[in-house]
């Protein structure tokens, strides 16, 4: 028969917790049943547990003392920052949509990049960051647009919209593409044709069209004003180190019920540490097996080994089996 937990064994906790997300009920929609695992987080930075309460006191007598305390609306908030984030993570925190193009469904890609001319007249094709030569092209509602800058000495501000190149096509070629820039609004307000000269930096935008036949790959997280994050069943594992043993023994929090908060930011600056990524959960009423009433369960437990059974330091509060 199990005994009480022994008051006098102490333990520290130092490491973070692996956290996982289970779903509560079917979202067919999504490819989801209940009970399924749809998220796991292993990179997390800091996970916390945060209890909070209300109180009120019934105060009288010399000096107004309190004389009786209630607590109520007991609160128990979950934050947990990540070190990594996946596109499911951000589609969990931000309760979006997750798109993969296919046949008929298109991801749009927005493209800007900078060239020089060195061809009169000629925009060269544009390379992104890893030097991978593009190919720019014009489709319906989405045409290639040109902002000439003009050289180092020499500032232009032509803007102009492409949708075709001289040779007829909607597309650059890996030669780049004879464009002349007609009726252009310039700076100083003047109507004029120009032909890009060698040395000018053009800034190109255009939209590429991803589908399932495409060369690039693309996934799109939609956000939209009327979807939120959900309510999940969270799970936690991490370790707690005996102060008598110095041996880690392995501890976790189970909450029933958690609603991920819509409260999201998401830093991107230039300086200082890299982006982490927070998520809130509020932790909600739920119902055990047992039928009690809960909000969270914490769990010290050992694993047997062979057929011994690890009992940790609590006189009696780990107990094989059947025992």
């Amino acid at each position: 028969m199990a005994q009480g937990v022994n008051i006098f064994d102490k333990y520290g906790i130092k490491e973070v917790a692996n956290v996982y997300f289970e779903a509560l009920e079917d979202d067919l929609a999504a490819g989801v049943y209940k009970g399924d695992i749809v998220l796991y987080l292993d990179s997390l930075k800091v996970s916390t547990i945060e209890t909070t309460a209300e109180n009120v006191a019934a105060q009288g007598g010399w000096g107004n003392p309190r004389l009786i305390q209630w607590d109520y609306g007991k609160e128990i908030n979950l934050t947990l920052e990540d070190a990594l984030m996946s596109l499911e993570s951000l589609r969990f925190m931000l309760g979006g949509a997750i798109h993969r193009p296919t046949a008929t469904e298109k991801v749009l890609v927005h493209h800007t990049e900078e060239v020089v001319v060195t061809t009169a007249g000629v925009v060269p094709a544009p390379k992104n960051r890893d030097g991978v030569t593009l190919l720019p092209a014009a489709t319906v509602n989405h045409p290639i647009r040109l902002m000439n800058l003009g050289s180092n000495s020499k500032i232009k501000g032509y803007r102009t919209q492409i949708q075709y190149t001289e040779s007829g096509t909607n597309a650059f070629t890996a030669n780049g593409a004879k464009i002349t820039f007609k009726n252009p609004k310039m700076i100083d307000g003047q109507n004029n044709e120009d032909t890009p000269e060698v040395g000018d930096h053009i800034r190109i935008f255009w939209v590429e069209e991803v589908d399932s036949s495409s060369t690039t790959s693309a996934v799109e997280v939609t956000i939209s004003p009327d979807t939120f994050p959900g309510t999940y069943k969270v799970i936690g594992d991490t370790f707690m180190r005996s102060e008598k043993t110095g041996k880690d023994e392995m501890f976790q929090f189970v909450i029933g019920k958690a609603k991920v908060t819509s409260d999201v930011t998401i830093t991107l600056e230039a300086e200082g540490d890299p982006s982490t990524f927070e998520m809130t959960l509020n932790v909600l009423r739920d119902t055990n097996e047992r039928g009690e009433t809960e909000m969270m369960k914490l769990i010290r437990y050992a694993v047997a080994q062979g057929a011994a059974v690890e009992t940790g330091n609590d006189n009696g509060s780990l107990v094989a089996a059947g025992s």
